[in-house]
């Protein structure tokens, strides 16, 4: 059956506290498949495949996902990428001319998995990249730093420049990429995908990057755990992560859903 809606939504500080939650619970797992009846769902998230495949498996999603900031469309069963759009080269070398006067700073680029994060990144200051990049971000920078890089990168042209929350707390996180590979561009191209109208979308966050996915859909889903700009931009905000917020919206989505239809058809009882 062709579904005429899509749910678009975050992963971390949305769908799963991490970084000491590492899968969704199974909770949120039956949620999801309630929703699924009448609406595409979709993550849109800046992890890289690696990172997101967990998450994504553990949610059994089957409708495409962006993934990597917004660079990638994917198919979340196989990993297989539908859309990508990558870095202008003079672009990536203006980026990483300015990642190495902070050579205190970790960075990684297109696919890494968790652990890369976490407890890794590379040396900006030796790197060598003879590959095209898709996606590349400075990893825990104080919060108190970041928007002093993040100004300086955002002179580059050609790039998007999104400060994110890290998993770390008093950390951010700095990803670039090209100045159309943005949750906001992918989202255009998921809904061509999905041939679903913005008129008829739902988008959920909590950080910064979703200021792009707000832009994008019709209604605005603020985590109560969100930061304050997202919140003031938003139709309406939810329960924090730590209290299953997202999932209570979708159980609520659910259970209104059922409600209409009970009013079509008398014999149509909410919650059997």
């Amino acid at each position: 059956m062709k579904k005429e809606k899509a749910l678009i939504f975050d992963i971390d500080g949305t769908a799963i506290n991490s970084p000491s939650q590492k899968v969704p619970s199974e909770r949120l797992v039956q949620a999801v498949r309630k929703v699924e009846e009448n609406y595409y769902i979709c993550a849109a998230t800046g992890r890289v495949w690696t990172f997101a495949e967990p998450v994504l498996k553990g949610l059994s999603l089957v409708d495409p996902c962006i993934i990597s900031a917004g660079t990638q469309i994917c198919n979340p069963v196989t990993g297989e990428i539908i859309w990508q759009i990558d870095l202008d080269k003079a672009d990536l070398a203006a980026t990483l001319s300015i990642a190495k006067k902070y050579p205190e700073y970790r960075v990684l680029y297109n696919d890494n998995d968790e652990d890369a994060y976490l407890n890794g990144g590379l040396d900006v200051t030796s790197l060598q990249i003879d590959e095209p990049v898709y996606f590349f971000e400075l990893i825990f920078v104080p919060q108190n730093i970041a928007p002093q890089i993040v100004a300086e990168l955002s002179k580059i042209e050609g790039v998007a420049v999104t400060m994110v929350v890290a998993q770390r707390v008093g950390f951010n996180d700095i990803h670039i990429t090209n100045r159309n590979a943005t949750k906001e561009h992918a989202i255009a191209e998921l809904l061509k995908i999905l041939n679903v109208e913005k008129e008829n979308t739902i988008g959920v966050g909590d950080g910064h990057n979703d200021i792009h996915l707000f832009n994008a859909v019709k209604h605005k889903v603020a985590m109560g755990n969100a930061v304050d700009e997202l919140k003031a931009a938003a139709d309406e905000v939810i329960g924090l992560v730590t209290d299953d917020g997202f999932t209570e919206y979708l159980e609520r989505l659910s259970y209104d859903r059922k409600t209409q239809a009970a009013h079509q058809d008398p014999y149509l009882i909410p919650g059997r």
